[in-house]
């Protein structure tokens, strides 16, 4: 007779195919629709806030693998802290102003930006941005990713606009904002100034000269001696106006074949040997601080080059004299400022010399290396030159090399708020920990913040000039009144309307009483749009809180964002804007190199959704340790899905075998009695307090690695196979068959909460299929998070089941060997002698325990000398019904006692 029917074989119309790539886009349109964001923030009205600040990528181009890691993360965080009751507010944000979406416009338009009038180029520029952030929308949720998508903050908006003025007339008023003529980082490409945070470091091959500039006859050195210099930029000799020596560091002359030469003591040998020369005799050596007051003469123009001090010169390259023109160099400018030398800026915005340049008018800059050798060399000046491979700034927009240029721009002091900047770090809570180290070394070196960009597309600095007496005006009043303007009209108003426009009526100039006035042109570095997010979001939302619980980034920002927002927070606040920093690595291809569109080892998230679904990528993310650089390839993604499918197939049998179980009717918890089932639920528990602490402190791949251990070696392979007998054999209201259901019941909800965050669609699928009350939420992330269940687990059952596993493993070891020898067919037919050490004994609950958690017909403890067990064929009958092997099968209908009981209750 077929039984088959008379089982209580798992039932459920939850898909064993995912087929996540079709039905994730279902079940965000069904939260679209239900508004679960929404939902959520009502549900947890009252609670304590959790505020995640989201820093704003920017919407110039779709997604990538980074900026796919860094929201699916965040959103992870938020997902659990709401899941544990937090009320989580997550307002997404969107960088829109500066250089990246101006290339992009001017790209697609084919012009330059001399080319087009700047209202023009910024409504492009606005079209842009505004598609970019319709278009990395969608995209991130697709990915799942949660927030109140529906009013993202953009630094665009006139609003947001309108606060970071603020933010800068407070500065204002404290008297960080100065403006200076000083060398800065310039990006001829760009034509524009760049801060620090904009700078990234290649290696850039330069000429290497060593140049002799003749000193002035003088009685303090040799007639005819020579200083020599080195350096890799040869165009900037024709703007060098000194020579710069350390005062302590020491120097002599040196006789050569070439007569004598000024160096650095310590150098001369390393010098002379790449020179060439010999050293034919030298002077006394005397310290740098004697040259100071002497003039040497420029190698070929009309000038001279006095020797000054400066404690940047070190002898560990060079020759210990430095080639100054402080309208380049930094430490060059800041030498010629405290000596008052001229500043000559020859370059244009371009990077070319301007027309009344000796030798190189017209000639870009780069292009004048060669020329200036050729002329050192026909003057005799040139000692040497060489190929020199060193690392050099690039802006990191057009990823060309950067020059220095002495410029006037906007500052804002980092001198005067230094202390309060490191001060304000060790409050902070730092994630890696090495972040608050790292952060107090950027700040301790830091120049002072170049504010000022000569772009179009950005946020203009509200300054006026004075067309009577050409002085520059800028208050914290102004500043708040053009704020006021701009938060009606938007940014755009700047460019069309006329100074007076954005004045009080009947200001007048200051210093001179003039009325008549223009704009300042040059716009906010786009860290300070940014970098002022705290206050024109945290502040002006009263859904979220200053400072912020925590902010999450790439470890690239602890010079960018994270830096932006601490200047800004401490200049206007004097405190830090966030409690918590959390860096993650970068994104790499399957080799470990970073992924470039010229290498083509990029790898697009979306397709890597469309092929396996967002749910896998999440689970990508989860596993990976984001504190560290991360790799991603399809045959990872392929791994990462076979885990997935074992975790999906996991909760399908639970939900099959919950196909006839009510919640309203299940016995009650404190009632579980069946040791497995204790145990279980207390390994369960276990593992939820270690999962619960990993998420607090943001281990997602510590939750994921022991969730796919805790399901393929405790549930699947143990737990779960064991009960199956008793969930398919025994009568539908047996006791024992409803508390493993109860406890099935447990597992599937503990567990599925503690999925949600991460496998965001598939757990929200599983509940929908889950047995629930009708009181329970309509979706699983409306929920929280269910923890431990105390059924008073105590050490003696632990030992217990402990030496019963330990037990287990040997049997099975046996069982296994008479399987691989075809003795036995499988463990239901074995019959095993267990030999237990002298001291240890079997009680035969015990023994009907092991039995059932080998799952074989017999087990029969006898003493030996060590524990082994073997394993033989059973002479007992199989049941037809149940499989097991036991001596009461009968011989009629070949069916144990057991299966005939439950076959006459159920047939009453």
């Amino acid at each position: 007779m077929d039984y088959r029917n008379t089982l209580n074989l798992p039932k459920t119309a939850f898909p064993m195919k995912a087929n996540l790539p079709v039905a994730e886009p279902q079940r965000l349109a069904q939260w679209e629709a239900l508004d679960i964001y929404g939902a959520l923030r009502r549900a947890r009205q009252g609670q304590p806030k959790f505020v995640l600040h989201d820093g704003p990528p920017y919407a110039n181009g779709d997604i990538h693998a980074g900026t796919a890691l860094n929201k699916i993360v965040k959103d992870m965080i938020n997902r659990y802290w709401a899941l544990a009751g937090r009320d989580v507010a997550y307002v997404p944000g969107f960088d829109t102003h500066g250089l990246p979406i101006e290339m992009r416009a001017l790209k697609a338009l084919g012009v330059s930006q001399h080319q087009i009038a700047p209202l023009d180029l910024r409504r492009e520029c606005a079209g842009v941005a505004r598609h970019y952030i319709g278009v990395m929308t969608t995209q991130f949720q697709r990915l799942g990713v949660m927030g109140d998508w529906n009013h993202p903050y953009a630094t665009l908006n006139p609003a947001y606009e309108a606060e970071e003025l603020r933010v800068f007339a407070d500065m204002v008023d404290q008297g960080l904002i100065y403006r200076d003529l000083k060398s800065v980082y310039w990006c001829p490409h760009c034509e524009t100034a760049l801060a620090e945070g904009e700078i990234e470091y290649k290696t850039h091959a330069s000429p290497s000269i060593y140049v002799a500039f003749p000193v002035e006859e003088t009685d303090r050195l040799p007639s005819g001696t020579r200083a020599v210099i080195w350096t890799t930029t040869p165009w900037t000799i024709p703007a060098n106006v000194a020579i710069a020596v350390h005062p302590s560091l020491h120097y002599v002359v040196v006789k050569t074949e070439v007569g004598p030469l000024l160096l650095a003591e310590a150098l001369v040998e390393k010098v002379l040997a790449l020179l060439g020369l010999h050293n034919q005799g030298s002077g006394a050596a005397f310290p740098g601080a004697a040259l100071e007051g002497l003039v040497a003469r420029h190698p070929y123009l009309d000038r001279t080059a006095p020797f000054v001090l400066g404690d940047h010169v070190t002898a560990e390259s060079g020759t210990g004299l430095v080639h100054t023109a402080p309208g380049h160099g930094i430490e060059d400018f800041e030498v010629g400022r405290r000596y008052q030398l001229p500043v000559i800026q020859p370059l244009d915005d371009q990077g070319y010399y301007r027309p009344d340049t000796p030798l190189v008018a017209g000639l870009f800059y780069e292009a004048a290396n060669p020329v200036v050798i050729q002329k050192l060399t026909e003057v005799g000046a040139l000692l040497h030159q060489e190929r020199y491979d060193h690392q050099y700034p690039f802006c990191w927009r057009c990823k060309n090399p950067i020059i220095f240029r002495a410029t006037s721009q906007w500052f804002l002091s980092i001198d005067r708020i230094r202390d309060q900047l490191t001060e304000a770090t060790y409050t902070v809570h730092w994630d890696p920990q090495w972040g608050g180290d790292r952060m107090r070394g950027m700040v301790e070196d830091r120049e002072d913040w170049c504010l000022s960009r000569q772009r179009v597309w950005g946020l203009p600095i509200p300054a006026f000039y004075c067309l009577q007496c050409g002085s520059s005006i800028l208050t914290g009043d102004l500043v708040r009144h053009v704020a006021d303007i701009i938060a009606r009209e938007g940014s755009d108003s700047w460019w069309a309307q006329p100074a007076a426009h954005f004045l009080p009526e009947g200001f007048r100039c200051p210093t001179c009483g003039g009325q008549e006035f223009r704009q300042e042109r040059d716009i906010f570095d786009v860290w300070m749009d940014s970098g002022s997010s705290h206050a024109a979001v945290l502040k002006g939302n009263p859904d979220l809180s200053w400072p912020a619980d925590l902010v999450l980034e790439g470890n690239d920002q602890y010079r960018g964002w994270f830096n932006s927002l601490l200047t800004t927070g401490i200049a206007t606040q004097g405190e830090a804007p966030y409690r918590m920093v959390l860096t993650h690595g970068m994104v790499l291809d399957q080799f470990g190199q970073e992924m470039h569109k010229s290498l083509g080892n990029t790898v697009d998230p979306l397709e890597l959704v469309e092929r396996y679904g967002s749910d896998v990528l999440r689970l990508w993310v989860a596993s990976s340790d984001f504190r560290t650089d991360v790799r991603i390839s399809d045959d990872l993604m392929k791994q990462l899905a076979e885990s997935y499918r074992k975790i999906r197939n996991t909760f399908r049998f639970m939900l099959g075998n919950l196909a006839d179980f009510s919640p309203t009717t299940a016995p009650g918890q404190g009632a579980l009695r069946d040791p497995l089932n204790r145990w279980v639920v207390f390994r369960v528990g276990q593992w939820l307090e270690e999962a619960q602490a990993a998420y607090q402190t943001y281990q997602f791949h510590a939750v994921v690695h022991g969730l796919v251990r805790l399901m393929t070696v405790d549930l699947s392979s143990l737990y779960l196979d064991i009960i199956k007998d008793r969930l398919y054999t025994l009568g539908r209201r047996d006791p024992l068959r409803q508390e493993t259901q109860t406890v099935l019941y447990y597992l599937l909800h503990a567990l599925l909460r503690a999925i949600a965050p991460v496998l965001v669609f598939t757990a929200d699928e599983i509940y929908e299929f889950a047995p629930k009350p009708a009181d329970f939420p309509h979706s699983v992330h409306l929920s929280t998070w269910v923890g431990g269940w105390d059924i008073g687990y105590n050490e003696d059952e632990r030992a217990r089941m402990d030496r019963l596993f330990g037990y287990r493993e040997v049997i099975l070891k046996a069982i296994e060997e008479k399987r691989a020898a075809k003795i036995i067919g499988n463990s239901l037919a074995a019959r095993v002698v267990l030999h237990l050490p002298a001291g240890e004994n079997l009680s035969r609950d015990d023994q009907g325990l092991l039995t059932e958690l080998v799952m074989a017909a017999e087990i029969v403890p006898v003493t030996g000398d060590i524990l082994q067990a073997v394993a033989e064929p059973t002479d007992w009958a199989r049941c037809e019904r149940c499989w097991r092997h036991t001596p009461d099968v009968s011989d009629d209908d070949h069916l144990c006692e057991r299966c005939r009981g439950v076959l006459a209750q159920s047939a009453e």
